[in-house]
């Protein structure tokens, strides 16, 4: 007799826009606003009026306190959702800034935190046989992130981002970003990370990087 599988495993990607100013979020029509993250039925990132300077798209993990979290939210009907994105720099081996590390389902924060914050838009794309799936998008602008975040002051760069799940019953949005070496609030906690080739990013280039992060059920 076959064996029957239908895994329930979430799995992840991340696309990752570099350009040169800010873009610009078209948004679709708002469906719920949970814990005052608005959640919507599309959402369009707009590079008409910037300079595309690279594109990556990748595989994502999903860490440990993760995949509990999707298991408790099966029993619990906590308020931990996914509200906030983080970013680091220490993400790629220390001899090649191109060549990303390996993260383990373990870890519990990035290699190093350097800035994190809300949420720009999530869109919920759920009810269909083949979709199950969520899609969380922010934009992170050099001209908002200390210089004093960075590991490397003289050379900023990022490689690394993770969504951030939150207790949005205990402390609603908005919540306040977070620049290194400040820490977050306690409950927030690392949902998946990914790590990337290191990316320039200099205030006085006007980088930008928007991250457009899928987690979904196959």
């Amino acid at each position: 007799m076959k064996e029957i599988r239908d895994q329930l495993l979430p799995k992840g990607r991340v696309e990752i826009f570099v350009t040169r100013g800010r873009p610009a979020l078209v948004l679709g029509a708002p469906i719920a606003n949970v814990g005052n993250l608005p959640l919507y039925s599309s959402c369009e990132i707009d590079l008409s009026s910037v300079e595309l300077l690279e594109k990556q798209d990748l595989h994502n993990i999903v860490v440990n306190i993760g995949k509990d979290k999707v298991i408790t939210s099966l029993v619990s009907g906590s308020m931990n959702v996914v509200a906030r994105m983080v970013m680091g720099d220490r993400g790629t081996i220390p001899s090649d800034s191109t060549v990303p590390k390996s993260p383990t389902s373990g870890m519990e924060a990035l290699y190093n935190n350097v800035y994190r914050a809300d949420l720009d838009a999530v869109i919920l794309n759920v009810g269909s046989a083949t979709v199950h799936e969520a899609k969380f998008i922010r934009t992170f602008s050099a001209v908002d992130v200390p210089i004093t975040a960075f590991s490397n002051q003289a050379n900023p760069v990022i490689n690394e981002v993770g969504l951030v799940t939150a207790d949005l019953i205990s402390v609603p949005l908005p919540r306040a970003p977070v620049a290194s070496p400040d820490l977050p609030l306690a409950d927030e906690k690392l949902f998946s990370i990914r790590t990337f080739k290191s990316v320039p990013f200099e205030a006085a280039n006007e980088i930008a990087v928007t991250i457009r992060y899928t987690i979904y059920i196959e």
